[in-house]
Order: structure tokens, then sequence, then C-alpha cells
């Protein structure tokens, strides 16, 4: 008898793809029509389509438009230039292949000199709405699952997420001084380096101000430029059946850019995403959320007042670029301009380091430059929220 083997067609199964993973917020490699490697932020915030930065653009000698201003994403500073490059733009990124129709480019420079690495663009909305992404914090991995098999794995948390803005928003509570649950909506960013921000409309509409501990600080900073607002703590933070008890919580102040819009209430990052394994299932409007075994640190919060950035183009030379006023920053005298050259007799710190040591209370000796003239200062870094 002739025996005839059996073929079965079996799918390939998904393959991890290495993410880097700084400030809390996912770099991916992206080649760009066919391009040398470059870093893109991998922006759940992005609700629009994937971006290139102008400076990336330029340097792998893309035709654009002429530049208009406008108000890009997070901070309160002035309008930036706003452009679109003259053809399609194709991106590969995570064994996916993504056309970008009208690709828009923006300068990045301000996001590059606060994430202290080069940003070469935004795998933005686009990408996520064809894709089911898996990013697994823990072991720096990116997946991609096939839409039309993808299953949530049992006993994970399956949250809804709507979609109507073009961010992926979830239906969130916090609560305050012992106090009744707040519902708010919020979007999902994997592009923002911290807990929560509330927007100032819902701040102010519960007067959640009053429940903060730091007022009129800077922040942050994105895209636009420095974002100011208060810092607190909530009791505790629920998404479904999640519960997350005292996150360190911003209430913004800007009266521009996302954090002054009243679509939605505010924003979650990756301080809260990175202790889940997260699941953007957008071709299903669900987010599915995996804790990991061990326990989560307790939230903190930067313990310096110090709000640090980086020198272009080689995004090295740390610098102070801005002190908030009664803290121990500004206590040590650190002013507006100064270089870290280092801390506790640590030399050629990445920017992330740097910010991690200041997140610690106890006594930080830092040898700084400021006119060229290099100085020893002593810091007495301490938990002010």
């Amino acid at each position: 008898m002739l025996l005839i083997p059996l073929l079965l067609a079996v799918a390939a199964a998904p393959h991890p793809t290495r993410f880097e993973l700084t400030n809390n917020k996912t770099f991916v490699q992206v080649k760009v029509n066919g391009s040398a490697p470059q870093w893109f932020i991998f922006d759940t915030g992005n609700n629009g389509g994937s971006v290139i930065a102008s400076e990336c653009a330029d340097r792998l000698q893309l035709k654009r438009g002429t530049e208009e201003k406008a108000q890009i994403g997070a901070g309160s500073g002035a309008p930036i230039g706003l452009s679109q490059l003259s053809r399609p733009m194709h991106i590969q990124t995570l064994g996916e292949t993504l056309t970008v129709a009208e690709p828009m480019v923006f300068t990045l420079q301000n996001v590059s000199r606060i994430e202290g690495r080069r940003a070469d663009g935004l795998v933005g909305a686009d990408f996520l709405s064809r894709h089911v992404v898996e990013i697994d914090y823990a072991k720096s991995t990116m997946t991609v699952h096939d839409p039309k098999t993808y299953e949530p794995p049992h006993g994970a948390e399956v949250l809804p997420l709507m979609l109507d803005l073009g961010w992926p928003v979830v239906e969130a509570t916090i609560t305050h001084g012992g106090g009744r649950p707040i519902p708010c909506r919020v979007i999902v960013d994997t592009g923002m380096r911290g807990t929560m921000t509330l927007f100032r409309p819902f701040s102010e509409r519960h007067r959640l101000y009053d429940a903060a501990r730091l007022h009129d600080f800077v922040i942050g900073s994105g895209a636009g430029g420095l974002t100011r607002g208060d810092i607190g703590r909530a009791d505790v933070m629920t998404f479904g059946s999640l519960a997350f008890k005292d996150p360190v919580i911003s209430y913004a102040r800007d009266t521009t850019g996302i954090f002054a819009t009243d679509v939605v209430d505010g924003i979650i990052g990756g301080e809260l995403l990175r202790r889940h394994r997260v699941t953007f299932d957008v071709p299903h409007q669900r987010m599915i959320l995996e804790p990991y075994a061990a326990e989560a640190d307790p939230f903190e919060a930067d313990m310096s007042g110090l709000m640090l950035a980086v020198d272009a183009p080689d995004y090295k030379a740390i610098r102070v670029l801005w002190v908030n006023r009664d803290t121990p920053a500004a206590e040590a005298t650190l002013q507006i301009g100064d270089e870290i050259v280092s801390i506790d007799g640590r030399k050629a710190l990445r920017l992330d380091q740097a910010r991690e040591l200041l997140r610690a209370p106890g006594l930080r000796r830092l040898e700084i430059r400021r006119e060229g003239q290099p100085m020893q200062v002593k810091l007495e870094a301490r938990r002010m929220v």
C-alpha cells in the first residue's frame, strides 16, 4: 500500500521582538523605506498615523512639505513646526510592514532631550488598529498576534477599550481622603512615563488640587514643551477588578495642549503599565492585563525637585532644565543650566540612571559644572509626596 503523508498547514507561532524600556517608555526598532534601523517610541497615546521626527526625515533625506505651526501633544510651550512627507512612508517593525499614506513630520528633539536618547518617530494608532500587540515588560519583548486567532489568557483582566477619539481609553476610578470613588475615562499611553495624570478640566471640576501635596510644579515635558501641575497620592485607583493602593497622581494645570482637553479625563502611563503583561487588542476593542506574580514595588516619585534633560546631538551631558521651588534641589541651590557630572561618584550616567538615583531618599553628593566651573553639591533627597 502506498502511504501518502498528510500535510497539515500550521500557522507560524508569533515571534517576540526585543524592545528597550527607557523612562518607562517602549522604544522599538523601525526601518523607514528600507533604511537602517531607527528608534521609534511605540506610542499608544498617538491617536493618529505613525510619525517620523523631522530630524530623522532630514537625516534619511526624505522630502517634506512646508511647515505650519501647531500645538502638538503634551506641554504648554509655543507651537512647533508640522509638515508632511512628500511620499508615503513604509515602516517595518515587530515583524510587520505598514504603509503610512500621509506621514506627519515634526520635531522630537525636545522629547529626545527629556528621554536621554534619540527619538526618531512614533508608532501610532494606525499600527495598533491592524494588530494585537502584547507587551511583556518583564521580558522586554513585544509580540504581534493574529487578530483572527488571538484569545486572552485564562484569568487575565479584560478591559473594554473606547476608541471613538482614536486613543485607547478605559474606564477607571480614583478615591481620595476616604471619599467615594470618582469615575474617570483615561487614555492608555505607553509613551507616558508616569502613573496617572488627570487633565485640568477634570481636576478643577472635582477640586482635586485640594488633595495634592505639591502645588504648581513642572511635572513633565512633551513635544509641546514643559507641563505644570500638582502632585499627590490617591487612596486607591481601580481598573476593572484591579486595585492599586497609594498611587502617585499628577493634576495638570496646563491651559493648552492635551492636558487641557475635556474630551477625556486623564491618561495612564508606563509606571502603572510595566507592572503587567499588557496586550492591546484594538481590533476587538479590548485591553488585557496580566499582573506579574512578584509583588510590585510601591509607587514613588522624584525626591529631588529636579527636571533633567540632556544636550543634543549626542544626548550625553545631563543638565538641569528646571528646579521646582521648596524642594531639596532648591535648598541645594542648584540652578537651571547646571551640568550634572556625577552622582555619589558615579560618572557617565545615562539620564534614566540619574533619575532613578534621585527617586530614593538619602544624601546625594553631586558633582556639577556651572558656567564651566566644577562644584560639589550636597542634596538631601526626601519623599515629598
